[in-house]
């Protein structure tokens, strides 16, 4: 069963917290003493189990003069890595992206190498002459399009070391609507400011989508946090996630920069919006307001 902790202020006495402990067990109740870690350290504490609250609440109050506060819990970290984030369970719908990205370069290139800039157009690449003349659904088929082995190699293995940590945060139907969201997100940045001459395929814009939504999952995650002790992963993670951002994309010449951007900027917004920290039911929010033990 899960504890509640009561915060017993830090003037008060060991003997104190012990009595209103042993004042709990009296009325039979679980309680525990002991004293407080962190930015709690040198408080005593008395702990009672989850549920047993309000019966706490009334005799805490008579006890203590003071004001109490209830112990949240720490938020959680960006990754639970303690399952492992790389298998099979998380990287499931990666598979998935990836069999159909492979199955399609091999439909259009039959193993043969590169195909010509004609053949690449046939399979629907984004041309911006095209898609203004109303072939608008080449903004979605160029993600999934690939100009050689070396491409589609290169970004299935990206989608692998990036998709599984996104699905163990938002889950696996929301990790490929972000992967297909900035995908047509960054071939529309590209269509709108890169060159009207070029044809554009590939799946690095959903990509750096799944980058930019582990970004805005921690940026969520900063925000609920309530010091800087819970704030310090997330930040480490960004500053781990900028690197990456680097390595993985490149500032060559010659690479779709405005997709690699319009799909950051994009699955930032969407990793925001969907973080745990912010689509947590209402209801568990109104419990844990219920449960605060004050006085």
């Amino acid at each position: 069963m899960s504890k509640s902790r009561v915060v017993v202020h830090s003037t008060r006495t060991s003997e104190e917290a012990r009595r209103v402990a042993l004042s709990l067990v009296a009325l039979d109740l679980t309680a525990e003493v002991g004293q407080g870690t962190g930015e709690y350290s040198g408080v005593w504490i008395v702990t009672v189990d989850e549920g047993e609250e309000d019966a706490a609440s009334a005799l805490v109050r008579d006890a203590l003069a003071e004001r109490r506060e209830v112990m949240q819990p720490a938020a959680p970290p960006l990754l639970d890595t303690r399952a492992g984030i790389w298998t099979y369970a998380n990287t499931s719908s990666s598979i998935a992206l990836a069999a159909i990205c492979i199955g399609i370069h091999v439909l259009v290139h039959g193993g043969a190498g590169p195909s010509s800039r004609s053949q690449m157009i046939d399979a629907g690449v984004s041309a911006t002459w095209l898609v203004q003349d109303g072939q608008w659904w080449r903004l979605l088929s160029a993600v999934f399009l690939h100009f050689d082995v070396k491409h589609v190699v290169g970004n299935m293995s990206t989608l692998f070391f990036l998709g599984a940590p996104l699905v163990a945060q938002i889950g696996h139907l929301r990790m490929v609507l972000v992967f297909v969201i900035t995908g047509l997100g960054g071939n529309l940045a590209s269509l709108i400011f890169g060159s009207e001459a070029a044809i554009k395929a590939g799946a690095s814009g959903g990509i750096c989508g799944l980058l930019g939504a582990l970004a805005g999952v921690a940026l969520a995650q900063m925000s609920a946090a309530s010091n800087f002790t819970e704030r310090r992963p997330a930040w480490q993670t960004l500053g781990a996630l900028l690197a990456l951002f680097g390595m993985v994309v490149g500032f060559e010449p010659g690479r779709d920069h405005y997709a690699h951007v319009g799909g950051l900027l994009t699955g930032v917004a969407l990793g925001w919006l969907l973080a745990p920290t912010r689509t947590a039911p209402a209801a568990e929010e109104d419990a844990t307001n219920e449960a605060e033990v004050t006085a």
